[in-house]
């Protein structure tokens, strides 16, 4: 018995929509945020101060080693992150960050950086500005800034908060691309901060940061 044309029709429809479903789920699943590669980070986004640390990553089951070092009075942030597993296991990323404005009593502290300068992953380097403010008196801390996404070229935003809400425990938000991620910050000593986080209400982040301080 033939098929009448309506009957194609929804079939077809159906087909093309769970075709573009698998597809977009796929693409949502591979694809991981650029900030990622802008060195020294909050939960994800980048911080606008350069600092010294240590750190492991988790991202969806991509894992990370992450290193950065302060240079010259913390006029410069060297960072490097090597891929542990994950599509880009054995890749290494190195970046920069250079303090434009430090932060003062009314202004935020504001970097330039550059992400994945020897084009080891994305292919081109990708050249950003970040700027954070914290109050002290609330303890919250804004984050915000942009970059030239290098696939679709042009400017993308990102922007979150951090919260203080027990002694030694914070929680965060953050927006890359309307992406929302959020999640949770432990510090049980200091200078160590434990991170557990959702982006996207699917994929789990968490890690391990030790900030040096001398």
């Amino acid at each position: 018995m033939k098929l009448s044309n309506i009957a194609k029709i929804v079939l077809i429809a159906l087909f093309v929509f769970c075709t573009n479903s698998y597809i977009l789920a796929k693409t949502k699943k591979t694809i991981k945020p650029y900030t990622r590669y802008m060195g020294t980070y909050n939960l994800y986004l980048p911080t606008a101060k350069p600092r010294t640390s240590y750190g492991y990553l988790s991202d969806d089951g991509d894992t990370n080693m992450f290193i950065s070092q302060a240079l010259m009075n913390s006029t410069l942030e060297l960072s490097y992150l090597k891929h542990v597993s994950g599509d880009y296991k054995d890749k290494n990323v190195i970046n920069c960050k250079i303090p434009l404005l430090n932060e003062g009593n009314f202004v935020p502290s504001i970097v330039w950086g550059a992400s994945d300068i020897t084009k080891e992953v994305i292919d081109k380097r990708i050249y950003y500005f970040a700027a954070s403010k914290s109050i002290d008196t609330f303890g919250i801390t804004f984050i915000g800034g942009f970059y030239k996404d290098p696939a679709q070229s042009h400017r993308k935003s990102f922007y979150g908060v951090n919260k203080v809400v027990f002694p030694l425990v914070s929680v965060a938000a953050e927006c890359e691309n309307n992406v929302m991620t959020y999640g949770l910050k432990l510090s049980p000593v200091p200078g160590l901060d434990v991170s557990f986080a959702q982006r996207n209400g699917s994929e789990n982040l968490y890690g391990i940061t030790y900030n040096a301080t001398y």
